[in-house]
């Protein structure tokens, strides 16, 4: 993707409104043509079900029913 990067006195653009804090100082303006940056849209997340489901194993499945409550019973059980 082609870009245009140039340091300029921020005077220089009194078409921009910028904050207070950046007038009267140098600043950076980079110029990327629109069509190609909408394009850049982030990839939808997968559900996480299908993005784990490699990792699972069939045989620990049972384990889990009640492995939170068993977890939970295990770390208070001092108390």
């Amino acid at each position: 993707m082609e870009c245009v990067r140039q340091i300029v006195d921020s005077n220089l653009l009194d078409k921009i409104q910028l904050p207070l804090n950046m007038r009267g100082r140098k600043v950076e303006i980079i110029i990327m043509p629109v069509d190609e940056v909408s394009t850049r849209k982030k990839k939808p997340i997968d559900n996480l079900i299908g993005i784990l489901q490699h990792n699972a194993n069939p045989e620990l499945m049972h384990l889990e029913k009640g492995a939170w409550a068993k977890a939970m019973e295990a770390k208070h059980a001092d108390c």
